[in-house]
Parts: structure tokens; C-alpha cells; sequence
């Protein structure tokens, strides 16, 4: 939702470079969220650590998938923001994209071998990270599952939004726009094996089980936008009859320039599962339908926060938390704070922060 070399894709996606102290957005104290403990959610209200309460100029390392897309961009900013405000420090790692386990691994590795006082991880493999999430918590380095979905049971705390609650809210969005009229629909969901991704495929299905929505094609690739065009280009050839794409925010993305290209437009709809800058552009143009919205900038002021609580001696209970998902629309989309979403335009992503403690 997640670090790179400056390519010209990311620099189109971020925008005109200018320092992050120019154009730092002072973000919320306390926003809500949903606790999970298990079978059981609550709604809550998460009020962060000032900055008198963090004791140590403490150093976390932060591990992503990727930066070649705004959702993660949005995600860098979260964190670094908080990261600043708490006068505390980070360096960032990027494995360059979801093929690449083996690289966030030995990144990983490095950050434990570093002695790194704690980790903030967008993992690339739910299962394929366990064991040097296992190494780091055994060193006494908490490890903040952050976005993507970790299952080793030793993760030190959950900074996320359930992706199998986001796909299941737009599957019953399709629906409800169905009116139970069969409609058949293109889903392209992300790669295969990454643990949000499996999780969004269940709940889309899940949430369309029984009613007239039939998939008619499920493509399964990177979050790459040309790779995600590709797929979707591919699947308009093959099926004459699709009336909607559905997918992760790339894929959304890449959905409504395929769906303009083909002149397609008022034959197909659009939606996301998640949201970046281009899909809310294309929600608010009427080139998409809507998005679910997991508010990643604050998911990273999140994961920060527990993070150094654990650091300070403080128990997360329970161990899951992430922002109360709500529903973006043609509808109602100028009622959100894009600053709790994404970065600001002009953003430049941070790798290095030095402690000010």
C-alpha cells in the first residue's frame, strides 16, 4: 500500500523532487482503527507517542518489496514522517519487486547482523520471511509486519489492513452495481504467493459468492504498471465479454488506460481493491468506479509507533492493528484527507534518517 533507484517511472510517479522539510505535513495525533485479537475486531481510537515519550534515539530498519509504485512511495512517507516527528532514526532497503525474495532476505539479514534496535517489514513472502523474522525476535529485534502479511507466530506486532477485508468490500461493491444483473468480470490481483494478494483473491471471491458476478479470467503478475497493462490488454483480447476490471491499485490504474485505449469506456468498469493517487485521479475523472481506501500514510505512522512502543518497554495488546478502511466514490471522494492516504505531490522517497535525539 510498501528504497529504490530514482528510475524515470518512479519520478513520474512521485513528481517533481523537492526536500522533504519543504513540503512536511504535519499529520494526525490519533486516528481510528481496527484492533484484532484473532476471530474478534474492535474499533478503537490510536493515539501515537509524543516525541518527550521516546527516551532513545532509537534506529529502525525498514524493508520493502518495492518502490515502483505510489502505494509504496505513500508508505515511505508515513513512516519517515513519524520517524522524524519522534527524532528517532531508519535506513530503508528496497528488493526491487515481488520476484525478488532472496534479496529482501539477505537485506534482512544484514539489518539483524547490524543490530538494527528494531524492523519494519513489508514482506514480499507471507511464509518465505518466517524464518529470519524468527532470527531477529530471538536477537531481541522486534519485527512490525507492516502492509503485506506475516504468519510466523513470533512477529512482534501487525501495523495492516486485511486485504481479504478490502477485496471482500469491493466484490459486494460489484454487486451491489450489479443489481443482480450478471456482469462478468477481469481480476487481476497481484502476484502470485504474496501473502495480501492470496488474501484479496478470497475475499473478492468470497464477498461475490452466490450472486450474479462470474470471473470470467483471474491474471496473476508483479505490480509493475506496464506488466499489469499487459495482462489486462491480453485479457481484452481474449474475452469480448468482460464488463468489469477489477484489481490491485496498479492494475486499476493500468485497467482504466486500457479500458480509454480501447474505447471501452462506458462498456467496462473500473475498480481497485486499493488506492494510489491515479486511481482517486481516475475516480474523481469517472474513469473508475471507486476504491476501498486503507489509508497507508497512516499505516506507517502506525507501525512506527509500535515499533518504538515495544522499544520503550510498552505490549501491544493485541499484537494487530491497522486504520479503519472506508469506501472512496465518484460520491464522495473530495470528504477525504489525501494526506492521510498518500504522499504529498513533489515527494521525494527518504532512505536515511539520522536521529535528532
Amino acid at each position: 500500500m510498501k528504497k529504490i533507484r530514482m528510475t524515470g517511472l518512479l519520478a513520474l510517479l512521485v513528481g517533481t523532487a523537492f526536500s522533504a522539510i519543504a513540503h512536511a505535513q504535519s499529520g494526525p495525533d490519533k486516528f481510528a482503527v481496527e484492533l484484532v485479537d484473532g476471530d474478534k475486531k474492535t474499533d478503537a481510537e490510536w493515539t501515537l507517542l509524543k516525541k518527550e515519550d521516546v527516551k532513545k534515539p532509537w534506529n529502525i530498519c525498514v524493508l520493502f518489496p518495492h518502490l515502483k509504485d505510489s502505494y509504496w512511495v505513500a508508505a515511505n512517507y508515513g513512516i519517515a514522517e513519524e520517524i522524524r516527528r519522534t527524532g528517532t532514526a531508519m535506513t530503508l532497503y528496497e528488493a526491487g519487486g515481488y520476484t525478488n525474495l532472496s534479496t529482501q532476505l539477505s537485506q534482512m539479514d544484514n539489518c539483524i547482523a547490524q543490530k538494527f534496535d528494531g524492523i519494519i517489514l513489508g514482506a514480499i513472502s507471507a511464509d518465505g520471511v518466517g524464518p529470519l523474522v524468527k532470527k531477529a525476535t530471538d536477537a531481541g529485534i522486534p519485527v512490525i509486519d507492516f502492509v503485506n502479511g506475516v504468519n510466523e507466530p513470533s512477529v512482534s506486532g501487525h501495523a495492516l489492513v486485511s486485504f481479504y477485508d478490502l477485496a471482500y468490500t469491493t466484490g459486494k461493491y460489484v454487486v451491489e452495481q450489479a443489481k443482480g444483473e450478471k456482469k462478468v468480470v477481469g481480476f487481476f490481483p497481484g502476484p502470485q504467493g504474496a501473502g495480501w494478494s492470496d488474501d484479496a483473491v478470497r475475499g473478492f471471491n468470497d464477498a461475490i459468492k452466490g450472486s450474479a458476478i462470474e470471473v470470467a479470467v483471474t491474471r496473476r503478475g508483479d505490480t509493475g504498471l506496464n506488466i499489469q497493462l499487459d495482462l489486462i490488454n491480453n485479457a481484452l483480447q481474449t474475452y469480448d465479454n468482460l464488463n468489469w476490471l477489477v484489481g490491485v491499485d496498479i492494475a486499476a490504474q493500468a485497467a482504466a488506460v486500457a479500458v480509454r485505449n480501447a474505447n471501452l469506456q462506458g462498456t467496462i468498469d473500473v475498480a481497485a481493491f486499493d488506492i494510489i493517487p491515479p486511481v482517486y485521479d481516475d475516480i474523481s475523472a469517472g474513469a473508475a468506479k471507486a476504491s476501498p481506501t486503507d489509508f497507508t500514510v497512516l499505516q506507517g505512522r502506525l507501525a512506527v509507533d509500535m515499533v518504538l512502543r515495544l522499544l520503550e518497554g510498552q505490549k501491544l495488546e493485541p499484537k494487530r492493528a491497522g486504520p479503519k478502511p472506508q469506501m472512496v466514490t465518484s460520491d464522495n471522494f473530495k470528504d477525504f484527507d489525501t494526506k492521510d492516504m498518500f504522499a504529498p505531490a513533489g515527494y521525494q522517497v527518504e532512505f536515511s534518517i539520522e536521529a535528532t535525539q
